[in-house]
């Protein structure tokens, strides 16, 4: 494996690592005050929807071979990931980032 699908694959990992600590942050009512409970699933369902196409696209860019594509795959999942961006997660935007950015600039 390259450099990029090694960060992309690392960097998807993280997105998944995601969807298993955002729900304790938001259904456990850590928002505080009125939006206590009843405003984190409102507010938990949209970052959720948007990271799970960045998963894929993250997971495919990274284990396909062709370079230019794999690349594409990954600044796209980079994009779609953003919502997630706040907290630990921001890592994995950076990693998807970084492994596009070096899937694209490297010849083959």
């Amino acid at each position: 494996m390259e450099n990029y699908q090694v960060l992309g694959l690392i960097g998807s990992l993280l997105l998944i690592l995601g969807f298993f600590i955002m729900p304790m942050f938001y259904y456990g009512g850590m928002m505080g005050g009125m939006m206590g409970y009843y405003g984190g699933p409102m507010h938990f369902g949209f970052p959720f929807l948007i990271a799970i196409p960045a998963l894929v696209l993250g997971l495919i860019g990274s284990l396909i071979n062709d370079r230019q594509i794999g690349g594409i795959l990954l600044l796209i999942a980079a994009v779609l990931s953003l919502p997630v961006f706040f907290g630990l997660f921001g890592i994995s935007f950076v990693l998807l980032l970084i492994a596009g950015i070096l899937a694209l600039s490297k010849r083959s």
